[in-house]
């Protein structure tokens, strides 16, 4: 097992060294809890392919960016695509590794590292895969701190650097290789060849220095999501859940309903966010007995308690299903469910007014002012 520095809660707090394939599990329960509106179709497959691999080459080291030589060369990885398509016609292995050569065969350099572009969902396990089978670290950071729409929505776009030149490596073996001068250009470019690269892709993007992710990227993110994973498996109540998630990510609970409503995916929406509008209504089961009433997208982008906004993008608000004790992925959602809505606050950048103006309410179409604003 990978170990992590003692804490407050048991040793769910601090850094963490290495990834084994004993670690498989939390990382795949920390990148759901990231990303609650992914299901779990292709779980055993992914799972059991990353801990046969490191099963075989040993445990990945985790390494901070300011750990490494700053001229240190990184390539951050994520799965671009439908999760559905992915699950359809499974990786055959090396697409990631395959993404990352061709960026160094392009620059003529290799890669000391590679990072997530965001940790969570599949993304998060490839970028671990990829430093398997590369013989490289894997740094503890990324781009998003959870999963946003675009893949310009990262803190290193926000900082000055570009995701290109990128690249990415279909299931079919072919790829696409990306230069673009503006950043909002290579997802257009990206989303127009990903259904002929097979529906989903491996993407290799944002090449750049352990110096510049040092001021660019967001520390200890991979980390932060292994510890909420080993919390989420030992399945402990929902009050201690959301106690001892406070202390590793500032959780709290904004209240316990059941569904009474669930609109199907019906609104129109701009064709520049992936995601199609849909809402959940929940009545509070205690408390102040609220009605609480979910904007969904590709995501939960706002919860409204009896019309008032109290939590939204680009805080990440999740679902934790009581009766099953475990987060709730949008996809399984059934009228009669008790659920628990949750919100955790994003990584402090994405509070900025450029951060609130990539990823906030009006980024979805909702013209209205954050909470923290008021």
């Amino acid at each position: 097992m990978s170990t992590a520095q003692a804490g407050t809660t048991g040793g769910y707090l601090g850094a963490i060294s290495s990834i084994s394939a004993d670690d498989v599990p939390a990382l795949y329960q920390g990148a759901k809890f990231y990303s609650p509106a992914v299901g779990e179709a292709d779980k055993s497959a992914l799972t059991a392919w990353l801990a046969g691999l490191l099963d075989r080459n040993g445990p990945v080291a985790l390494r901070r960016p300011e750990a490494m030589p700053p001229d240190t060369r990184c390539v951050s990885l994520c799965v671009i695509g439908s999760g559905s398509a992915m699950a359809d016609l499974p990786p055959s292995g090396d697409e990631f590794q395959l993404a990352v050569q061709r960026i160094e065969q392009l620059q003529g350099q290799p890669f000391g590292a590679v990072y997530p572009l965001a940790a969570a969902t599949v993304s998060a396990l490839v970028p671990v895969v990829a430093a398997a089978q590369l013989g490289v670290p894997l740094l503890d950071a990324d781009g998003m701190g959870r999963t946003y729409a675009l893949i310009h929505h990262t803190s290193m776009y926000l900082a000055g650097l570009s995701p290109a030149p990128l690249v990415a490596h279909g299931p079919t073996g072919e790829s696409v290789l990306i230069e673009v001068t503006i950043g909002p250009r290579a997802d257009r470019l990206l989303r127009a060849n990903v259904d002929t690269l097979g529906g989903w892709a491996a993407l290799a993007a944002y090449p750049t220095t352990a110096g510049a992710l040092r001021r660019a990227a967001l520390p200890g993110t991979v980390s932060r999501l292994l510890n909420v994973g080993r919390l989420l498996l030992e399945r402990p109540t929902p009050d201690v859940l959301v106690a001892r998630l406070a202390a590793i990510n500032g959780c709290s609970r904004i209240g316990r309903g059941r569904i009474v409503e669930l609109e199907h995916l019906s609104r129109p929406n701009d064709v520049t966010v992936p995601g199609h509008p849909s809402s959940l209504v929940l009545e509070e089961s205690d408390g102040q007995r609220r009605q609480l009433r979910l904007e969904l997208r590709s995501e939960i982008v706002a919860v409204f308690a009896d019309g008032r906004l109290v939590a939204a993008a680009p805080d990440l608000l999740s679902l934790f299903d009581v009766s099953r004790g475990e987060i709730a992925s949008l996809d399984s959602l059934e009228p009669g469910d008790l659920l628990d809505v949750l919100v955790t606050p994003a990584d402090a950048v994405w509070y900025s007014a450029e951060g609130m103006a990539m990823v906030g309410l009006g980024s979805h179409g909702i013209g209205l002012d954050h909470p923290r604003r008021r």
